[in-house]
């Protein structure tokens, strides 16, 4: 009838994912292009930059009466025994030199949810989104898994900005039922997308808390870039892969945001100590 609408052919979904249908080669570009995000983590805590990058802006002097995430898993064990807890985390390992000790703790949260996601985005984008029918991308698995795991990523991320046990918890709680709508038999890309926004908004805001307030200007600046390619899609089926290659900043913003916690200053003081009495025998 002339008064009511014609009902679309396709699922919201799947004309969401019709408007994004990208070439095999773009695809395995997407996956490469997770690479610089996964690796960045490993090389910073397996190389010890951790502990140069903290020795450098740190000035925090270490009592016996502070702490950090590991030390206060060490009184628990061992009480206030300075040796004890003093010790606990220290590394010697003729593989990786650089460590010697147990990276900060929020230091480890984020790069643990960056490395985690970014083997699903990869196996997404180059196995199964270059093999599957278009309209039957969105609801596989593997996509699914894809986005789930970004919350994964942002859980942890809310640790690693804020060090706050309390403050993860929240985060864990809303980020796991974002994660279990990812396996809804109905796919609403525009509720998960505004969830994803969410989860991101809830990491930030400990930044901007803590008075980070350049640290908060990249984030912004990062997620508008990427917020602009997603949205617009401006070179087309190339856009995505230049998504990512903006997004490969953020392992370093999340855990500059991590080394900036006063309890991450504290372990690395710990870790200068494993250093020095590592030298001494």
């Amino acid at each position: 009838q002339n008064g009511k609408k014609s009902q679309p052919n396709n699922s919201d979904a799947e004309a969401y994912l019709d408007k994004r249908v990208m070439t095999p080669m773009q695809e395995r570009l997407n996956a490469i292009t997770m690479l610089p995000s996964m690796f960045y983590p490993i090389y910073f805590i397996l190389a010890g930059c951790w502990l140069v990058a903290g020795d450098q802006q740190s000035n925090i002097r270490l009592q016996q009466s502070e702490s950090s995430g590991w030390t206060d898993i060490a009184r628990e064990v061992f009480g206030n025994e300075q040796d004890a807890w003093l010790e606990i985390g220290c590394i010697n390992s003729q593989v990786f030199p650089y460590l010697t000790a147990l990276p900060p703790l929020p230091v480890v949260a984020a790069a643990l949810g960056i490395i985690a996601h970014s083997p699903f985005s990869m196996l997404y984008h180059w196995k199964y989104a270059t093999t599957i029918e278009p309209s039957k991308r969105i609801k596989h698995w593997s996509r699914r898994l894809d986005s789930a795991f970004i919350h994964f990523a942002g859980a942890n991320a809310a640790y690693a900005t804020s060090g706050r046990i309390d403050y993860f918890l929240l985060n864990v709680a809303f980020n796991i039922d974002c994660a279990y709508r990812q396996f809804e038999e109905k796919v609403c890309p525009r509720r998960n997308l505004v969830r994803t926004a969410m989860s991101i908004l809830l990491y930030l805001l400990p930044v901007l808390a803590y008075g980070h307030f350049t640290l908060f200007l990249q984030f912004l600046l990062m997620f508008g870039m990427c917020g602009w390619l997603f949205a617009q899609y401006p070179a087309a089926g190339w856009s995505h892969s230049l998504f990512h290659c903006v997004l490969a900043f953020f392992p370093y913003l999340v855990i500059s945001a991590a080394m900036q916690l006063e309890s991450s200053q504290l372990q690395i003081k710990l870790a200068m100590k494993c250093a020095s009495m590592a030298h001494q025998q």
